[in-house]
């Protein structure tokens, strides 16, 4: 069982208590090999504004870990796609990691393979730890049950959670992950996590309520996007599209996404007038609704991801946003 320090007293890092106690579901990486705890009972992670959570210890005993989190606001396992997750333990410690999958709110069960292994291992959550510099991936095959063909393709999220041995590991952390639908087609796309908040310079907050990307739509370019709906209730969010010169050109709202779900989109799928050739500027707006987004732009056999940025009112300022996975 995992339990939370109780010298955290602001507001913001009550929340967070309460999103780790409940999302680990009393699981935990193995804490017997890497060393991804710290034996200082009073280990400060605030320099990454990051939890400080207690760790029981396989061998008897409380370790401490600063604890980071984030969304892959979208995955898709089988099928003709496949889904890898990559994450490197920095120098400066190791880490422990887990990855939850989810689906409509709910936890789902995949099939994963780990490393260079070649036996799937089906399960809704892969706990594991890795030592100082040690890198790993991790497949999504698809749907337990549908081996060895994995026919269907599964979507939905992944929920992320990183243990560190002192805040400076986890202000390192960069993980990202890919999709693939060779040998169909040659896509390769890699988009990084959203963060519960943000952990460092090098990692910005991925749950906002407005979100931003250029792109081109014509005859043979598509551009694409799946949005996870981080709010507490379903939503629907708006979608606005302007032209080069900035002029608004094009207007739709989303169906409701659910709690905890995410819905993929080509915007023609939304915006259904006529769109000018060449640049175009596309918005997300969740007004107070919150989200975590990636962006694809699609041109025959080639794709990449795009760029996302944040998409705020004018006068708007960046605030603290407590994390919905408390409702984990």
């Amino acid at each position: 069982m995992v339990s939370v320090k109780s010298n955290m007293r602001t507001p913001y890092f009550l929340g967070l208590m309460t999103m780790a106690a409940a999302t680990l579901y009393g699981q935990q990486p193995p804490t017997t090999g890497a060393q991804y705890w710290s034996t200082d009972p009073n280990l400060d992670c605030s320099s990454a504004h990051a939890l400080a959570i207690q760790v029981p210890l396989a061998s008897g005993g409380m370790g401490v870990s600063c604890l980071v989190s984030g969304t892959f606001a979208w995955l898709a396992a089988g099928g003709a796609w496949s889904t890898s997750i990559r994450a490197t333990a920095p120098a400066s410690g190791a880490i422990g990691v887990n990855y939850g999958f989810w689906q409509d709110g709910q936890r789902i069960t995949l099939d994963t393979v780990s490393g260079n292994g070649s036996v799937p291992v089906s399960s809704n959550l892969v706990s594991f730890a890795l030592n100082a510099n040690q890198p790993s991936e991790l497949r999504l095959l698809g749907a337990t049950g549908g081996a060895p063909q994995y026919g269907t393709t599964q979507t939905g999220f992944v929920y992320a959670v990183f243990f560190c041995p002192n805040a400076a590991t986890c202000a390192a952390l960069v993980p990202q992950l890919l999709y693939s639908f060779a040998p169909i087609k040659p896509w390769s796309l890699s988009v990084p996590i959203s963060w519960d908040s943000s952990f460092s310079s090098f990692q910005p907050k991925g749950i906002l309520s407005g979100w931003t990307a250029s792109g081109i739509q014509d005859a043979s370019h598509k551009i694409s996007f799946a949005i996870c709906n981080q709010s507490r209730f379903a939503a629907t969010f708006t979608v606005r599209v302007f032209d080069s010169s900035g002029a608004l050109i094009g207007q739709s709202t989303t169906p409701s996404i659910p709690v905890l779900s995410t819905v993929g989109f080509l915007l023609t799928d939304l915006i259904k007038t006529p769109l000018p050739p060449g640049i175009l500027k596309v918005t997300i707006d969740g007004d107070s609704n919150l989200s975590s987004v990636a962006f694809f732009q699609f041109d025959g056999d080639s794709a990449t991801s795009l760029q996302v940025a944040p998409e705020l009112p004018p006068g708007s300022t960046f605030t603290g946003v407590s994390s919905i996975k408390s409702t984990y």
